[in-house]
């Protein structure tokens, strides 16, 4: 069954590029089949984390009608799962695919997912403040029931989830068995030789813009991520 992974997080900043890129070196580390689509016009991070290793990453303005068409062509025609990283203000294009999908400017998910046999995952990501949360709470009601879903918390603050932890979402989100996992930080400085340099965790490994000890933390950044991956169901 073809997967169709949602990197979301609605607010900018939450860190949604960074699970997109995790996922993706992981995924292709892994030798599993994934087309990578980056739908933020303004911040490509996915686009440039892969394509000095002459990946192919399809550059989507998921904000526009023309882009949600190009978005489910895609998709349609992947030849195994789709990872798509949405804009900042991503429940605005959440809101145009789950219409009836007969207009111009609306799409079904449900119909797609029924016409191709596929699964939609929603991978959330939060912080420890309350407008993830918001975001959250709105996307559980609108999008279709048979959405799997995974949070990921990250670990960029040295403090624990409570708002998250006693909140109602976390509540309908047990109930809908979904499944949480952790984003641990990564050595800033680290990250800002990846984003400069156009590299990510596979081509990072090699670079000789990283120090010895540099090279180790992306490889522990690499082990703890594909670890989460496994208990999540996301690596096969």
């Amino acid at each position: 069954m073809k997967r169709i992974f949602f990197i979301h997080g609605d607010k900018g900043g939450i860190g949604k590029t960074e699970v997109a890129k995790r996922m993706a070196a992981v995924m292709l580390q892994a030798k599993q089949c994934v087309t990578l689509i980056d739908g933020d016009n303004k911040n490509p991070g996915l686009h440039a984390a892969f394509k000095e290793s002459g990946l192919d990453v399809h550059q989507i303005n998921v904000m526009t009608r023309a882009g949600r068409d190009a978005l489910f062509d895609v998709i349609a025609e992947s030849p195994g799962d789709v990872l798509i990283d949405l804009p900042a203000r991503g429940s605005d294009v959440t809101a145009k695919l789950t219409q009836d999908g007969a207009s111009e400017d609306g799409l079904s998910l449900e119909l797609l997912l029924a016409e191709l046999d596929a699964e939609l995952t929603i991978v959330f990501v939060i912080d420890q403040t309350r407008p993830p949360l918001a975001a959250l709470r709105d996307e559980l009601a609108a999008l279709p029931d048979a959405t799997r879903w995974i949070i990921v918390r990250n670990w960029r603050e040295e403090r624990d989830f409570d708002l998250f932890d006693k909140s109602r979402v976390k509540a309908d989100l047990d109930e809908r068995g979904a499944l949480i996992i952790d984003m641990i930080r990564l050595d800033p400085r680290v990250n800002d030789i990846l984003e400069n340099n156009g590299r990510n965790l596979i081509t990072a490994q090699s670079s000789d813009k990283l120090s010895f000890v540099q090279k180790m933390r992306v490889k522990a950044a690499v082990r703890s991520w594909s670890e989460q991956m496994k208990i999540a169901g996301l690596l096969e």
